[in-house]
């Protein structure tokens, strides 16, 4: 019997799309926070321990002149924070997808594509014809999934070392 029911639940969940179930029996709040709130605190906290882990003087990334002029997305379950990215527009209005992270036990379960699809719509009803973003070299083909095509060659973060990659989606 308890397998059928959990054969049941698993056929239920999968064949519903919405933004509120991310796989089997998590259940995600997306939303936008506000700098200070105690959400924003705990993505920054996952942006710092996740980008930043080993990176001296992390503050001064996190505190980068984009910081305060930027959209903030942050996931959470259960009132804890799983997940965060970050929106900023250029000057000419084309969206800036930057500090994305997902704890790892939430990682392939469609955390971080809900971040970027809501990123991606707030671009669309801002009129932006284009979104950028510096990928890692082991995100680029979850990006390419999302619709990003990679422009340039791989180079290492002035700020981390790590190879990245400069992609953009053309809306």
């Amino acid at each position: 019997m308890q397998n059928w029911i959990l054969h049941f639940l698993r056929k239920l969940y999968s064949s519903k799309k919405t933004t509120n179930s991310i796989s089997f029996f998590v259940k995600m709040h997306l939303q936008t926070v506000k700098i200070g709130e105690a959400l924003y605190e705990q993505g920054r906290e996952i942006r710092r321990n996740h980008l930043f882990q080993n990176v001296d003087n992390a503050d001064f990334y996190l505190n980068d002149p984009w910081e305060k002029k930027s959209v903030h997305i942050v996931v959470q379950n259960e009132n804890k924070a799983i997940g965060v990215g970050r929106l900023t527009y250029d000057e000419d209005g084309n969206g800036i997808i930057s500090q994305m992270a997902v704890l790892p036990m939430y990682q392939k379960q469609n955390v971080g594509s809900e971040i970027v699809q809501e990123l991606i719509k707030l671009c669309v009803f801002a009129s932006a014809q284009k979104i950028y973003l510096s990928a890692r070299e082991t995100a680029i083909g979850f990006y390419e999934k999302l619709g990003f095509n990679a422009i340039g060659a791989k180079f290492p973060s002035p700020k981390t070392g790590i190879v990245h990659v400069s992609m953009v989606l053309e809306l």
